[in-house]
């Protein structure tokens, strides 16, 4: 939707997805974006994994939350990625994934620590706030970002008004069931979202969306999208080098986000895969511009 309107981004991972959409409100979890008003930003994306997962991520925040750049052109020169950084390589003990309500938390709270490792020296070296994302895995999630989505709508999302990632347990293990690789990956995708709105990017974009038309609208959400993905790689690829996750782990985590349909919110299943796998090859935040990329990239 354009103007005022809510707005919604959804990513898939998946043999389903649900349409994504978006504006002031974004989402990683994986595909769309709405907006709310002027005043609230936001993201949320939508995967599928080993069984179709028809989920989101959303990412809000605020006008006041300013970045340094407003448009895709200038958000490619945002400090995150120029010159761009290596992720830290994460030494940390990942949890065997568990089902029950208190080893799934335990297992996400895990890697989050094992995320806030991997990002926190990125975000002190370009001068970013530090501030690890809250969790929770409630099956009825109240943000602060404006309505929950539905399942159908979004499988997890991330809310930058109140900095929490929302994993809700039983729509996670509906979906992506007893992969810990595919549970990984919707994570560091949400995270990816948080790193955005520490970063001012996460904002621009929802401003620049906002501004936009319908299909310029669509692009900037892809842009978005994608570039979660990437960043959600490069976490990855981190902890295989501190030798938290094996080569195997990360090559299925990886292929999860290809395991989608197309989107117009969050890009074709070719390139949802190829920017997580920019990601996972190495390299560093540069390796993520996806707003300097061509459109034929982003598509």
């Amino acid at each position: 939707m354009i103007g005022n309107e809510p707005r919604y981004d959804y990513a898939s991972m998946g043999s389903s997805r649900s349409a994504r959409r978006g504006w002031p409100v974004v989402i990683l979890g994986v595909l769309g974006t709405f907006l709310m008003v002027v005043f609230w930003m936001a993201a949320i994306r939508d995967f599928g994994g080993p069984r179709p997962i028809a989920g989101t991520a959303y990412a809000v925040g605020e006008q006041s939350e300013l970045s340094d750049a407003d448009t895709p052109v200038d958000i490619s020169k945002n400090s995150l990625l120029v010159p761009g950084r290596e992720v830290a390589a994460a030494q940390c003990a990942m949890l065997p994934l568990g089902t029950t309500a208190a080893q799934l938390e335990a297992f996400y709270r895990e890697g989050l620590v094992c995320l806030d490792r991997a990002w926190t020296p990125v975000l002190r070296a370009i001068g970013k706030p530090v501030v690890s994302p809250k969790l929770s895995i409630a099956d009825v999630p109240k943000a602060r970002c404006g309505v929950t989505p539905t399942e159908d709508e979004a499988l997890a999302f991330y809310c930058n008004r109140d900095r929490t990632i929302y994993m809700p347990r039983e729509r996670l293990m509906r979906s992506a069931g007893d992969s810990a690789p595919y549970h990984l990956a919707v994570l560091a995708h949400e995270y990816g979202h948080h790193v955005q709105a520490l970063t001012g990017i996460l904002s621009a974009s929802a401003l620049r969306e906002d501004a936009a038309e319908e299909s310029e609208a669509l692009e900037i959400s892809r842009r978005t999208e994608l570039q979660a993905n990437c960043l959600g790689g490069l976490f990855l690829d981190a902890a295989k080098r501190g030798g938290a996750l094996s080569a195997d782990f990360v090559d299925e985590a990886a292929d999860s986000f290809g395991d989608t349909l197309s989107s117009e919110t969050h890009g074709s299943r070719r390139n949802q895969l190829a920017w997580a796998k920019r990601g996972t090859g190495g390299g560093t935040t540069a390796s993520c511009d996806t707003w300097s990329a061509q459109s034929v990239d982003v598509e």
